[in-house]
Parts: structure tokens; sequence; C-alpha cells
């Protein structure tokens, strides 16, 4: 960051600065943020929540923000927050959650996992590696929720 101070010498000018915080809480920040997208995951396929709450939570929104935000009332963004809830919601409904989320529709009805080093995490697909990756589709305990494991072939 630059900022425009007074100098020693009387004079303004430019001093460039650094965040504390991210020089030295961006790794714990990291770590809290993955155990948190791992437990709401782990709730998400179990069916404990929905994938509005999914979303709702990892991006930390309240459920009158996100009722604002996709201009739905907020007795339907509550019934939604459950997994029952959400089955009655429609595609107009999904498509504005999904412009609040920033994520395809379709990434409401699924997870997609990238496997990675032995492991199965959540990011995103490059498209130069799109020719060498298998997908395997699994039911969840969550029945509007699929598993979507998606693994890199070398």
């Amino acid at each position: 960051m630059i900022l425009y101070v007074e100098k020693d010498d009387g004079k303004y000018g430019p001093m460039q600065t650094g965040s504390f915080i991210s020089a030295n809480y961006m790794e714990d920040y990291l770590y809290k943020r993955r155990n948190l997208e791992l437990e709401l995951r782990e709730q998400l396929v179990t069916g404990h929540i929905s994938p509005v709450k999914y979303y709702m939570v990892l991006i930390d929104l309240s459920f009158s923000e996100l009722a604002a935000r996709a201009g739905i009332r907020k007795s339907r963004v509550r019934k939604h927050l459950d997994p029952v809830g959400f089955r009655d919601a429609t595609i107009d409904e999904l498509l504005k959650y999904s412009t609040v989320f920033n994520i395809p529709v379709s990434n409401l009805l699924q997870v997609l996992l990238v496997k990675d080093n032995g492991g199965f995490e959540s990011c995103f697909i490059l498209e130069s590696s799109a020719g060498k990756i298998s997908v395997d589709q699994a039911q969840t305990g969550n029945p509007c929720v699929v598993l979507t494991k998606i693994e890199e072939r070398f």
C-alpha cells in the first residue's frame, strides 16, 4: 500500500507500507478459513444445512443481507437455509442466490472436489488441464446435493 505522508524533511511524498495483519496473521486466517470450509462441507453433504447456508456462512453474510442482495423475502431465505426448505426454491431464486454468491447455479446442487497430493480439495480447475481430468459423482446424505470428485490424470 502506498500512503502520501509528511516526511522528516517536511515534504510530502509516497511511502510504501504493508499490512501488519496480512504479514503476521495470514496463515492463521487461511487455516481457520480451511477448517470452516471443511466443517460446512461435512454439514452440507450429511444433510444438516442447505447449499444456501453453506455459501452464506462461507462468505460471511447474514440471512438479512442475503435476502436484501438477492431480492428474496427474508422468510423465504430463512426457509432455504434448511435442506427440506431448499427443495422448494424456484429456479429464479436459485439464479438470484448464485448471482449473490458469484457461482454457477449448478454449484448449488453439487460439491466439487479435485484430487491434489493424494487428497480431495475444493478448488477451481484450470482450462489448460481439462483434457486430463476424470469426474466421479456420488449421492450424499442430502438428496439435493451430489458430491463430485475430479481427479487429474497424468
